[in-house]
Formats: structure tokens, sequence, C-alpha cells
């Protein structure tokens, strides 16, 4: 508590300085706009009494580097000093776009910005040059015994999200200045003003940022806006010489709602963005897990399973129509399925790797681009090639898209299911139900030895942690909702043609526990949450092992009753025709909207306030931008593509249509 109380005290010195500031706010106004000459002899710092005297030197030694190992820097800073110390705008405003210290730390507000756009701005004309602002944000971190002290009998509970966190200050020096100028001023700064805390200061050099003109663009971005063009006109060429082909794709009319989770997704990821970013209550987070209405999105990842076993139904239900009309092309299986989906997951790396930087600027830009950027430009053939999620787990290339590597993975080994089902009802059945059995004790099993808890760490390091590289996108860990997806195929198939008549009570009770065994798998990862629960890890690896298969169970019977006339008002809903609209886009959207959440979040100049109000109203306004540029991405990329590969399906004899659709039982 000491670096609290050292920290108040420099406050409450610069805020008495400050009010002789505003005295002298009209003559410093003066003085600018008079020629250099009179302003040289017009330098002479105003008479300051002992207090304030004081208060100024404390002030000017903080933020002025005057033992800077490059002597420009040196010399910049002494200009700054003497600028300060005359109250001068352009000091005023360097100073001014420094980090004071902020309330609420303990509360975990934990992020000050200072005012950088106004520090970037700052330009003066000294002895030694052209001197411009240059924001620059430090890293204080205190170690664990020191937030143990502060926490005390709340950081068991909070360690998970405090254990990495850092105090985030920003400071405007002179450009000529680089982080080794800043950094040891500052650990001499702070290890005085913090003697036996143990706290330690960093700084990295992409984390000084200063003005930069109109980025240009380089000559392989240009290539890159030039050969997105020429795609667009290429396919649109394709697209009119057989604009009637039709689609290739397998779908369920009532299930093309895709667009619903899509939405549940975006949601989520909101609510991560929330936590990833600077927030003014960082630590309410951690109480907002205790509230049941929180599973609707710590449990919400069960939406994905969703995904899972739509698509393993729809593989079985496409390879049998296939498979009924003669032999299977397996070369036109894969290279279809291939084509249809990297194309455009193609485009959206390639803008990941070379033009996303164009987008935005802000203290956090570099530090977004490093996590976002950087991986796709060194790991982007994992992810064309759907392997990224073992080559190279963390930190991910499109992080959404390690559903993508999964669902493209399960495809690849569906043949394993389909062929023994096609040849022997009863042996398919057998080995369906081994390999089911076998991915549900894997995931058991890793839960198990690495003592995972059962619910998903709330933490702003999420996806660094083993859990979710190891664990949660491992493909060998959530199959097994995608092989439950291709048996329910095999009856819905099985039943093409015939008409279930089962009474009311079998329908009421279908419902009842399917919205039972939803719930009990949504919400049942509250208790992990709770404070007051031990871990237990019989628990938590049963939890992990059967909730996902649950939710399954009971999205299956969603399918059935819908397809069979028993669905009522849910079958109307998921049937509406706008839905099947923005179905269309949901690709697109999935590909391109976590860039654009991270791109709003890494461009902020203040933090935010986390709430559910907050987070709900971003997560909106996310979906309400991302339908026009999933719109703008399907019709100019996807839609193309998809036009061309149902002409080449015509011609390869591999069109595909199937139509499952609800009995209207009036």
């Amino acid at each position: 508590m000491r670096f609290l109380v050292k920290l108040m005290m420099i406050f409450l010195v610069e805020s008495s300085w400050g009010h002789f500031q505003e005295n002298f706010a009209k003559r410093s106004e003066r003085e600018n706009k008079m020629p250099q000459e009179v302003q040289e002899r017009l330098r002479t710092p105003p008479k300051l009494n002992l207090k304030q005297s004081l208060a100024m030197n404390q002030v000017v030694n903080f933020y002025t580097l005057k033992e800077a190992s490059s002597e420009l820097c040196r010399n910049h800073s002494m200009e700054f000093s003497a600028g300060l110390r005359s109250f001068e705008p352009w000091a005023l405003k360097m100073f001014d776009a420094s980090s004071k210290m902020q309330s609420g730390i303990l509360a975990g507000n934990l992020f000050n910005f200072g005012s950088f756009d106004q520090c970037i701005a700052v330009q003066a004309e000294t002895a030694y040059g052209p001197l411009k602002g240059k924001h620059c944000t430090l890293k204080l971190r205190p170690d664990t015994v020191l937030l143990k002290k502060i926490l005390q009998q709340h950081f068991r509970k909070v360690k998970i999200f405090v254990e990495n966190a850092t105090l985030d200050w920003s400071i405007c020096v002179p450009d000529s200045c680089i982080s080794s100028d800043v950094l040891p001023h500052f650990q001499m700064l702070m290890e005085t003003l913090t003697e036996g805390l143990n706290l330690t200061v960093n700084l990295k050099e992409m984390n000084c940022l200063v003005e930069v003109s109109a980025k240009r663009f380089s000559f392989i971005e240009l290539a890159v806006i030039f050969e997105m063009l020429a795609y667009v006109g290429f396919t649109a060429i394709l697209t009119a010489i057989d604009l009637n082909a039709p689609s290739r794709e397998s779908k369920i009319a009532f299930m093309e709602s895709g667009f619903i989770s899509t939405c549940y997704v975006i949601i989520g990821h909101r609510y991560l963005m929330m936590m990833f970013f600077p927030v003014i209550n960082s630590l309410q987070i951690i109480n907002w897990t205790t509230y049941y209405r929180s599973t609707a999105i710590t449990g919400g990842t069960l939406c994905v399973d969703t995904f899972f076993m739509i698509s393993g139904m729809l593989v079985t239900i496409g390879f049998f129509e296939q498979a009924s009309k003669g032999k299977v092309n397996w070369f036109l299986f894969y290279f279809y399925r291939y084509i249809r989906i990297t194309p455009p997951l193609a485009i959206v790396i390639l803008w990941y790797c070379t033009l996303m930087h164009h987008f935005g600027s802000g203290p956090l830009w570099n530090d977004m681009l490093d996590i976002i950027q950087k991986p796709c430009q060194q790991y982007w053939w994992a992810a064309v090639l759907h392997i990224q999620n073992y080559v190279h787990p963390y930190p991910l290339c499109l992080t959404q898209i390690w559903y993508l590597t999964c669902d493209m993975q399960y495809y690849f080994l569906s043949p394993i299911i389909l062929i023994p089902f096609r040849n022997d009802q009863v042996l398919g059945s057998i080995n369906f139900a081994l390999l089911f059995s076998l991915s549900v004790a894997v995931n058991f099993y890793l839960a198990w030895t690495h003592k995972y808890n059962g619910g998903v760490p709330v933490t702003n390091e999420l996806f660094a942690t083993e859990y979710f590289q190891h664990h949660y996108i491992a493909p060998h860990v959530r199959s097994s909702t995608y092989i439950l997806g291709l048996g329910f195929g095999m009856l819905i198939y099985n039943q093409k043609g015939k008409e279930w008549n089962v009474n009311t009570a079998f329908v009421v009770a279908g419902w009842l526990v399917c919205a039972a065994t939803m719930l009990a798998s949504m919400l049942g990862c509250h208790v992990f949450f709770v404070e007051e629960h031990d871990y237990n890890r019989l628990e938590s690896s049963i939890y992990l092992a059967a909730s996902r298969s649950a939710w399954t169970l009971g999205i299956g019977w969603m399918v059935w009753a819908c397809i069979n006339g028993y669905g009522g008002p849910i079958n109307f809903i998921l049937s509406l025709h706008i839905f099947r609209v923005f179905g269309k886009i949901s690709y697109g959207i999935y590909l391109l909207h976590m860039g654009m959440q991270y791109m709003i979040s890494a461009a902020a100049r203040t933090p935010h306030y986390f709430s559910d109000l907050a987070s709900m109203y971003a997560a909106v306004s996310d979906l309400f931008i991302m339908v026009f540029c999933g719109f703008a991405f399907t019709i100019l990329f996807e839609s193309p593509l998809v036009q061309m590969l149902s002409l080449l399906a015509r011609k390869g004899n591999m069109k595909t249509t199937v139509e499952v659709k609800p009995l209207n039982r009036h």
C-alpha cells in the first residue's frame, strides 16, 4: 500500500501546481503568437513561491528524461523542462498528455491511456531541431506477495485474472527518445517510490508511438489489392456464364438459420473483448461470473457443438444421397469441400497479413497486431492447410477458425464412420458407438490427468492457457458432438419418406427432457465459478466429458421434432425466411467479425466499463456492422465461388441437393 500512498502524494503535488497553470494560460497563448526572438526573451519562468517551486521540481524530475543515454534525447528533455517551467503551450500539452494516478486501481482500473492523440500531435521548434511528442506505455508489474496483501481473502478467487496483470501508465516524451532512454528513468523512479514492494517496470519499443504521415501501401499490399479485384472480376465473369447453376450444398430447410448461432458467437466474443482489453472495473468480471446470468456466456460455448452436430449430419445425408446414385467420386468429395471453404478463408488471412495495420492506431494497436497479425504472417500455411491447432495452437491465425480447422479434419475423417454404415448397418452402428465412446473417454482422460476445472477459465489470457490450447480446441477432444451428428444424419436419411406418428405425451416428454438436458449442460458450469466451491476432480472431468454430448442430444431432438412436424413455434421461428437470407452471409460474418472486434477494441483511447448492458450494446453494434460486411464479402468473394463450384460439380456429376423439410401437422 505504500506504493499507492506515494503515488497519491505525487498526484496531490501535481494538482496544486495545476492550479497555478491556469493563471498563466492566457499569457501562454499570447506568447505563442509572438515572433520567435520575442518568445526567447520572454522564456523566463514565472516567479513561484517555495511550495510552488517544490511542486514544479517534482513534476519536472518525474516527467523529463535528463539522464537519457542519447544526447539528442537529453537536449530535447531539457527543452521540455524549460518549456514546462515557462508554461509554454506545447510543453503543457506534453505534460497534460502523460498519465497521472487514476482512481479505482483496487477495483481493477489498471490502464491509464493518457491522451494519445494530444501527445503525438505535439510539435515544437527548439535550438536542437524539431521536437515531436512520442507516446510510450510502461507496464508496472507487482509481485504475488504484494497482490496477496492488497486482495487478502479475495486473492484465491481472482488469482487467475490478476496474476499476470500490469498497471499500465502512458508517458509523453520527445520523439528523439527511444525505449532504452525512457525505461531506465522510470525504473529508477519506481524503485525509489516503491522500495521494498518488488515492483518491476517494463517497456517495449513497439509501445512507443509517434505520429506518422498517411500510411503508404507497399508494393506487396498493392499487389494484394490488385489480386483481390482481379479475383472479384474473374469470378463475376464465371458467375455470369451459369447464373442458374444449382447448388451442391446439402441443406435442411429449417436449419438454414445458422445465423442465430453465429449471432450467439459474436455476442460471446464481444464479452471476451471486454475481458481482454482495458476496463475500469476489471475485477467486477470475477463477481459477474458468480451470477447465473453469466452462464449464458461462460456456458454458451456449447453453441459451437451445435455447429459440429449439424455439420456432421449434413455430411452423412449428402454422402448417402450421392452414394445412392452410384459410385462416390472421392476426389471431388475432398476437393469440393476444400475449395468451397479455403479460398474465402485465404482472402481474410491475406487481409490480416498485409492490410490490417492500415485500419487504425492507438496505444494498444501494436500489441493487437503482435497477437493477431503476426501469427498469420508466420503460420498462414498451417491455417489454409487446416492443421494449425496441432502445429501452432497459440497464438492462432484468426482465433475463431479453430472450429473450422476441427470441422475440416472431421470431414476428411468422416468416411471412417460413413463407409461402415454404407456396407453394413449393424457393423456401422457398432463402429459408430465405439468411436463415440472413445472420444468421450479421451475427453475425460485429459480432463482428469491435467486437472482441468469444469468452467472455461475467465481470464484476459484465456487463449494462452493450456486448457484452451490442448483441450478446448483439440479435435481429438471435441469430436464426440460431430460423431453424434454423423450418426443422427444416418437416422434422418433412413427415415426419408417415412412419417412418424407419436402421441402427444411422448412429444411433451421429449421436449421436457430436451429442455432439461440443454439447461443442465449450460447452467452446470456455474458451480465451478462459485468461490466457496472446492475443486472436485471427478466432477469436473465428468462435466467436461459429458456436457457437450448432452447438449448435442438436445439439439438432435429439436431437429427430429421439427422434421416430423412436432416443432411447434420453434420450427416456425427457425424456418423464417429472414434467417435463411442471413444464413447465406453467415460464413463471411464468421470469418470477419473477430478481426473487426479486435480492431475496434485496440483503437480505443480510453478504458471501457464492463457490464452486461455495455457488452450487449457493443455486441448489437458488432452485429449491425457485420451484417453489411458479411453481405459485401459474400457478394464479392464467396457467392461467385459457390456458383463456379456448382458448375464444376454438375460437370463432375457431383450435384446433390438434399431437401429435408419439416412436416406440416395442422
